[in-house]
């Protein structure tokens, strides 16, 4: 069972934006893009993180840069 007094599992205020908790998820680029551009698979992997519990997910650039 988690312990519910555990900071990581807190709300954070962050200016005008609450937080439910502090985990996060910083950006990366799982290839999930097509021509160039961020797709409905790109969509999902990030709807899929928030109904894990992720608090905050960020998303990376949507062009690739070198092959």
């Amino acid at each position: 069972m988690t312990d519910s007094r555990d900071p990581l599992l807190q709300p954070y205020q962050l200016r005008h934006l609450t937080l439910r908790n502090r985990i996060l998820s910083t950006a990366h680029e799982p290839a999930y893009s097509e021509d160039g551009m961020p797709k409905e698979r790109y969509r999902l992997y990030h709807a899929e993180k928030a109904k894990g519990g992720i608090a905050l997910t960020m998303t990376a650039g949507s062009a690739l840069v070198s092959p």
